[in-house]
């Protein structure tokens, strides 16, 4: 008896040292790993710097705040954080006197930098809460009566804004209730923050990747709702300077249109429609400067002809402001860059400044 008991000891004994050898074993060799990966990682940093990722993005003002939006994840994590009022961003926009309405056009032109500028120059607190992915008129006013925004002016970029229908991701967005739009914005928050902080440790590759190592993304600001940062391929076209043909509402667009102004006007809010620049001249242009086939078909759907609002401005008897396109230029078939956003913007708010509705803002902030 007194030797079983001695044996099962030893066993025991046995079983116990075996564990912590294993699980010893098992942190050295995840420490050599951990330690042969990244050195790994910095040799091939050192030698493909182009084909590889180390958490190094564009700088942006410390004193703001920004949404993270990666470009082609199939989520809308700003339209996610806006109609659904998560943290403090709607809050910005409850503040503002103007609203700057539309889809991603008016998004990459009014860049947060020049809208800031603007509000330090004039005390008009301007948001942009353009929806980047087509949501128009539905979706704006959806905000604006969930949220009881009651800016002075409405400023609309007129592309198609006035068409009901919401995009995949509106519809999505409107589906999914707080809860569930809640937890994937912190899942994204979190996510993207380690993610960024690893490869700052350990590069992510991007070795024959389509969309190569770095992450495209978009910074939002939570306090203008504008465009800090982004950094897309560029492909530098010329942007449309004359109308291929002037945009002409539909009959439920115009109704949809007029029905719109007349419900704004009664809040006591003013509307301005204005016209982003986009397309290009000559088509051939894409095709001659984008060479990469994989990269053409992502952009192909550019080729729409450019389309002025003049036309609708006066249907609508709504004033316009539309900058010219000269010298202006397109980034990816659709899009200012970010030199021409700013010559966009400068030019737009030189004119806005004249109209006597901004002049009457202006007054009452004296």
């Amino acid at each position: 008896m007194a030797y079983l008991l001695f044996t099962e000891k030893q066993m025991r004994s046995f079983t116990s040292n075996s564990n912590h050898y294993l699980l010893r074993n098992a942190v050295v060799a995840f420490g050599v790993t951990l330690i042969v990966c990244v050195l790994a990682g910095l040799i091939i940093y050192q030698r493909f710097p182009l084909e590889t990722w180390k958490g190094n993005l564009p700088t942006v003002d410390i004193n703001d705040s920004y949404m993270v939006m990666e470009a082609y994840s199939d989520q809308a994590y700003d339209l996610y954080t806006l109609y659904y009022g998560i943290g403090d961003t709607i809050k910005e926009a409850q503040k503002a006197d103007v609203l700057i309405l539309g889809n991603s056009k008016p998004f990459f032109a009014f860049r947060n930098e020049a809208v800031r500028a603007f509000t330090q120059k004039t005390g008009i607190r301007v948001f942009d809460m353009a929806v980047p992915y087509g949501d128009g008129v539905t979706m704006a006013k959806d905000l604006i009566d969930r949220f009881h925004l009651s800016p002075s002016i409405l400023v609309i970029n007129e592309n198609h804004f006035f068409d009901t229908t919401l995009s995949p991701y509106g519809v999505e967005t409107v589906k999914m209730g707080y809860w569930q739009a809640f937890v994937k914005v912190v899942e994204h928050s979190i996510s993207w923050f380690f993610r960024f902080r690893l490869h700052q440790l350990f590069p992510r590759f991007g070795l024959g990747k389509m969309y190569g190592a770095m992450p495209v993304v978009e910074y939002r600001s939570h306090q203008t709702g504008c465009l800090a940062m982004e950094n897309f391929a560029q492909y530098p076209v010329p942007a449309a300077t004359h109308s291929v043909q002037e945009e002409s509402l539909f009959s439920d667009e115009l109704n949809t249109a007029l029905q719109f102004k007349k419900e704004m006007q009664d809040r006591g809010i003013k509307i301005i429609l204005t016209s982003v620049p986009y397309g290009t001249d000559d088509m051939n242009h894409l095709d001659k400067w984008i060479k990469d086939p994989e990269r053409r078909i992502l952009i192909s759907k550019a080729e729409e002809p450019y389309e002025r609002v003049d036309k609708t401005a006066r249907l609508l008897g709504l004033p316009l402001i539309a900058p010219p396109a000269t010298g202006l230029i397109i980034f990816d078939g659709r899009h200012l860059d970010e030199k021409s956003a700013s010559k966009f913007s400068d030019l737009f708010f030189t004119e806005f400044l004249k109209r006597p509705e901004v002049k009457t803002l202006l007054n009452s902030k004296k």
